[in-house]
């Protein structure tokens, strides 16, 4: 290659670098020019403001509001002892100029106002050059109170600077304090009015993808919302939290963490997962929040092209670790450094994708694959992406990913590619693999009987599932297969929610009642910490039962009533153990899938009628028995063997062991329940 390609070549590489990057940089607000010529350039000199008007301009009486007086129609600072020059301590979020409107009309202005505006701006920056800055946002506000000429001056002009203290959000326990204000009709107002003025600094949004995603999934509740805050994504990362403000009441989003990929740290010295720069933020303080994201800019404004992504997903997690949905708002157009820590997230991961004009970085659909998430564009909500692979291949926007090694999308063809080709280097999860083990299990002597697992392998198109688990002492080591399973399959799971029932906590036997028994609790599957969780705390709350006898309907009826739109309903169930509550069965209209694990002799009669009388299915170890296979045996009075067992009808349609010599624990269950039919009468 001659000397003048490789220049070429250079300043092309350098120049798609530069548009790829989207940063921004801070920079100063005012140019020379604008201040010295204002009426010149009165167009551009008054974009550089955000416009307000108000009532009568409010003194805060806040110790962290400066006031500078000017006057009545004057520029020069009456009070400049008042401010101490800008400093690394604080964050400055706004600076108001606040004016008179009166007149009415600016024409009529006893002085020019853009002459006026300048001279004001020209008197601050002299006090302190550092001020003239694009970190924070400028408004002008007008008061539109007074209508004579006394009224006017008796009013307040001049400037209004707005900063916090540094050191107030940088402690370590700030996840635990509560420092709440009183959240009346002017504290909304006020902090959407501060969001959107943040956002009108930042050049405003040039698209709505952020704000319109939240509102279509109004169902996302107990939310983290992890977010860019580099340059170019403040309008993105802010519009989530102007949703959150307009939404107080309803939104589901708990925690904010923001990443600005390292504070100033030197690009060279960024390590992966300890690149830094990560930052936390309660959602229901929406002054804190706003604040945390100034000073998260003053920070850092990210540096090179790659950013820390997965770091300030793995940080959010760790910090807030109650959560059900983990929404991650991604600048598009930069790669993850730290990709091969995706190993490290056993959590769904909903990727809002910004800036995907042409087409979505394949890091971010391997992000949304992986783990089991979904991708989030300005038009659609794509859920379960592994259900769209079709020949190794996927297509999104019309666009082809196709996987190759390690099992990542890559871009099928070469000129879709070019764009994220400098994101290929970071794009791989070696040395690290997920660790398969549940602890739980480990510590608990291992598993006894793998069925649930196996059943689950055999089955891997099952969508929509609610897995319903008994997690008494005997059989929660079992049931926590179904985990385990969803844990190793996190792409392609189908499992939405766990339900986890132990038969009344520790209530006494003869105090449980058919259908109020209790010990039944809900976790969903997105957050596999919280589910883990929920193993010992339900174990806990149980106690082992004089009775082999569990609250299974109790259970199924409670899960299908809470989840209404659930496709597929699975009861991990021990063979072992009876169920007390068969009386239910006549209310239970929905099909069951009854995994049936210790297995040791016949099969518990009352699974075959679960699964027979609900319209659902029977699955062992060997084999799975579908209900057309019980309906069959019903309806032509044919004996039903199941490992080796004959099955036969009783007089209630309900199958019996046909040898009267075997006796089940579970037959006084029945029994009971015909007893009460004949006092009843």
């Amino acid at each position: 290659m001659t000397t003048s390609k490789i220049f070429i070549f250079s300043f092309l590489v350098a120049l798609i670098g530069l548009q790829f990057s989207g940063k921004s940089q801070s920079s100063k607000k005012f140019s020379d020019d604008i201040l010295k010529n204002p009426q010149k350039y009165s167009k551009e000199f008054e974009r550089l403001f955000n416009y307000n008007e108000v009532y009568v301009f409010e003194e805060t009486g806040h110790p962290e509001n400066v006031l500078l007086e000017n006057g009545y129609t004057k520029s020069k600072i009456i009070n400049p002892e008042r401010w101490k020059p800008y400093d690394e301590k604080i964050v400055i979020t706004q600076i108001d100029i606040v004016f008179t409107k009166y007149p009415r009309d600016k024409e009529f202005w006893r002085t020019n106002y853009y002459d006026l505006l300048a001279a004001r701006v020209r008197e601050l920056i002299a006090l302190d050059s550092s001020l003239n800055s694009s970190d924070f946002e400028w408004n002008l506000v007008l008061q539109t109170k007074p209508v004579t000429e006394p009224e006017a001056k008796s009013m307040f002009h001049g400037i209004s600077i707005t900063y916090f203290k540094i050191s107030d959000y940088l402690r370590e326990d700030d996840a635990e304090v509560d420092e709440t204000p009183i959240q009346d009709t002017s504290y909304f107002i006020r902090n959407e009015l501060k969001v959107k003025n943040f956002i009108r600094s930042q050049g405003g949004s040039n698209d709505s993808i952020v704000f319109k995603v939240f509102d279509r999934n109004r169902n996302w509740q107990n939310a983290l919302v992890v977010m860019d805050w580099t340059g170019s994504m403040y309008q993105y990362g802010a519009q989530a939290v102007l949703w959150h403000t307009l939404n107080f009441e309803t939104s589901g989003i708990r925690n904010f963490v923001f990443f600005n990929d390292g504070d100033q740290t030197p690009d060279e010295r960024k390590e992966i997962g300890k690149t830094g720069g990560v930052y936390f933020a309660q959602a229901k303080n929406l002054e804190r929040l706003v604040n945390t994201f100034y000073l998260v800019g003053k920070r850092g404004k990210g540096g090179d092209i790659p950013e820390n992504d997965v770091e300030a997903l793995i940080k959010g997690m760790n910090r807030f670790e109650d959560f059900d949905e983990l929404i991650l708002i991604a600048d598009n157009n930069s790669c993850m450094r730290d990709f091969r820590l995706l190993a490290n997230l056993d959590v769904k991961v909903n990727v809002i994708v910004c800036g995907a004009n042409g087409g979505i970085n394949p890091q971010y659909v391997n992000l949304a694959y992986y783990t089991g998430g979904s991708i989030h564009t300005m038009e659609a909500d794509i859920k379960h992406l592994s259900s769209f692979v079709k020949n190794k291949e996927l297509t999104i926007d019309n666009l082809t990913y196709k996987l190759g090694e390690e099992d990542l999308f890559g871009m099928k063809y070469q000129r879709d590619a070019l764009k994220y080709k400098s994101c290929d280097e970071f794009t791989t999860l070696e040395p690290l693999t997920p660790d398969p083990r549940l602890a739980f299990i480990v510590k608990n002597g291992g598993i006894t009987d793998s069925t649930i697992y196996k059943v689950l392998e055999r089955h891997p198109l099952w969508q929509n599932l609610i897995v319903v688990m008994d997690w008494t002492q005997e059989a929660c080591v079992n049931s926590a297969q179904a985990v385990l399973w969803h844990k190793v399959h996190q792409k392609t799971s189908g499992i939405d929610y766990f339900v986890f029932f132990n038969d009344g906590n520790k209530t006494p036997d003869k105090k449980k009642k058919s259908g109020r028994t209790g010990g039944i609790y809900y976790q969903k599957s997105n957050n596999l910490r919280q589910v883990e969780k929920r193993f010992d705390y339900v174990s806990k709350r149980s106690q082992q039962s004089r009775e082999p006898a569990n609250n299974d309907l109790e259970a199924l009826m409670a899960a299908a009533n809470k989840f209404t739109k659930t496709d597929n309903f699975v009861l991990l169930a021990d063979n072992r153990t009876c169920v007390r509550d068969m009386d239910l069965l006549k209310f239970l209209n929905l099909p069951i899938k009854v995994v049936l694990s210790n297995i040791e002799g016949p099969i518990n009669p009352q699974y075959i009628n679960l699964a027979y009388k609900s319209g659902g299915s029977l699955h062992i170890m060997e084999d799975d028995i579908y209900n057309y296979v019980f309906t069959a045996m019903a309806e032509s009075d044919q004996i039903l063997v199941l490992k080796g067992y004959e099955y036969v009808l009783n007089d209630d349609g309900l199958f019996e062991l046909k040898d009267k010599s075997i006796k089940t624990p579970c037959a006084k269950y029945n029994q009971k329940e015909w007893w009460k039919k004949i006092f009843r009468r």
